[in-house]
């Protein structure tokens, strides 16, 4: 049945053996009885094979007469940030507040195979065809001094061209300033993430920086460093998330990052997520914050 709370107990003496073979605990006393069950189903089998009685849908009345009330125990979604590392991809995944799985995957298709609800995935979704991207502008100026950190997105028809000589061609013609190598470097990943973003709901973007901009309500330390990454942990560690000390193949400002982007997968799961720019409407084209 899974994990259950006792909500309320009181009063009067209950059947201990009733509730050793309904719910599997020790009750002493209690007249107005309470549990949040993972199951409600399974719960309501058991309650009845031990002897309740059914007084309406989840109200129950025990063998001394006592009233047990079952509910269903909220359910949260299980979420996944997705980080780039090396030439692979982190994977953390993300249940209430506990790192339930972390990886390194070579494909982002291998990232989606999770469990999850929402990805969050810190790429460029929403290629534009004319620069500059609304969603560079605003996330640039949310982090302040941190700006550096957001790339600029290339157009789509620089990142289609086949050679990065061939880009900045196409980058002078078409914007007028050529494109850095750093750039066209990432065009498989923002080709690859942009066609499954396209077909499966669950991909939104994320940017570390402004996600934990969020977080901090502050500039942060850069996270090359140390006490930077140590800055972060923390930050993490007090929005309730445990995160494991370290990660096979996963470099620290990797986890970092992939963690803090499930955060933001959470709370767009939740309806509590931010776009960046702000007012955007549709999944396609904000940070999501």
């Amino acid at each position: 049945m899974g994990e259950m709370r006792l909500l309320l107990v009181r009063d009067a003496a209950a059947s201990a053996r009733f509730y050793r073979d309904a719910f599997g605990i020790e009750v002493h006393q209690g007249q107005e009885i309470a549990f949040e069950v993972d199951d409600l189903d399974q719960a309501h089998a058991r309650a009845v094979a031990a002897g309740a009685e059914v007084v309406q849908p989840g109200v129950y009345r025990d063998p001394d007469g006592n009233v047990v009330t079952l509910t269903q125990r909220p359910q949260t979604a299980r979420v996944a940030g997705v980080d780039m590392a090396g030439g692979g991809w982190a994977v953390v995944v993300l249940e209430d507040d506990r790192v339930v799985d972390a990886f390194r995957c070579e494909s982002f298709a291998d990232a989606l195979h999770v469990d999850a609800a929402v990805a969050g995935v810190d790429i460029p979704i929403g290629i534009p065809d004319s620069p500059p991207r609304p969603a560079d502008v605003a996330a640039r100026r949310f982090v302040g001094p941190r700006a550096s950190s957001v790339y600029p997105t290339p157009i789509r028809a620089v990142l289609e061209a086949p050679t990065y000589a061939e880009a900045r061609v196409v980058a002078v013609e078409l914007t007028g300033k050529s494109v850095s190598a750093q750039s066209y470097a990432l065009r498989h990943r923002i080709l690859e993430v942009d066609e499954h973003a396209r077909h499966d709901e669950r991909v939104i973007e994320v940017h570390p920086e402004v996600s934990f901009s969020e977080l901090a309500s502050r500039p942060l330390l850069p996270k090359k460093r140390t006490d930077g990454q140590a800055e972060r942990r923390v930050l993490l560690e007090d929005a309730g998330i445990e995160l494991p000390a370290s990660v096979p193949r996963i470099a620290e400002p990797d986890l970092l990052d992939a963690t803090v982007a499930a955060w933001s997968a959470r709370r767009y799961a939740a309806g509590e997520a931010l776009p960046l720019p702000e007012g955007h409407e549709g999944r396609i084209g904000a940070i999501w914050r």
